[in-house]
């Protein structure tokens, strides 16, 4: 009898054991996703840039963190390397020189509320379209074997997802030219001092 409650107890405890990481995988994935969603909230709806921009890093972060679950660690890397270390921080620093910038005011759109509604529902709406579709299946070994690799990444990116990783080049391209065109804004003419102004006149 002895013997079969000892037993019991230990399968107990051996399976409290085996659920215990699980408890806690699960825990950080809540955790990463709830700041993931919080920061992008903020990113939209922050007035002020650099408040926004900090947002976006804790985004950045918190998918890094659901990458790594993931057992993807190059992507993990990349986001945290490319992304949150270098992107994020570069565009902190710029839009800390910089300083906010107050647009001209043309007037709200009436009824803005209730476009961005509309709109909002209507991306809910195709991307739960897209989504039901979608038959999920248990990963085989060869693919777990070879998930998250550098190797897998690059050929997944020249073979099927070449026409949209050259589209996502092109698409940076553009954005680097109206930011540089943006930046440029509204500069004064450039205006001599008085000395400099004085050589002029007696040359």
């Amino acid at each position: 009898m002895s013997h079969a409650l000892a037993s019991t107890a230990g399968g107990s405890t051996r399976a409290t054991r085996s659920t215990a990481p699980e408890l806690i995988a699960q825990a950080i994935f809540w955790i990463a996703s709830a700041i993931a969603l919080l920061g992008g909230i903020g990113v939209v709806a922050l007035r002020e840039p650099i408040k926004s921009v900090l947002s976006l890093v804790a985004v950045m972060l918190a998918l890094s963190v659901l990458f790594l679950m993931l057992s993807a660690q190059f992507v993990f890397a990349v986001q945290v390397i490319v992304y949150a270390g270098a992107v994020m921080v570069l565009f902190l620093f710029v839009v800390a020189l910089l300083g906010p910038i107050r647009e001209r005011g043309g007037g709200r759109l009436r009824l803005h509320w209730a476009f961005s509604l509309l709109v909002g529902l209507s991306f809910f709406g195709v991307l739960w379209a897209m989504l039901s579709g979608v038959r999920f299946r248990a990963p085989q070994a060869s693919d777990l074997a070879t998930f998250g690799s550098v190797q897998q990444i690059g050929i997944g990116l020249f073979t099927a997802y070449l026409f949209p990783f050259e589209l996502t080049s092109i698409l940076l391209l553009v954005a680097a030219v109206g930011a540089i065109y943006l930046s440029r804004g509204d500069r004064p003419d450039y205006e001599p001092d008085g000395d400099e102004a004085e050589d002029r006149a007696s040359a």
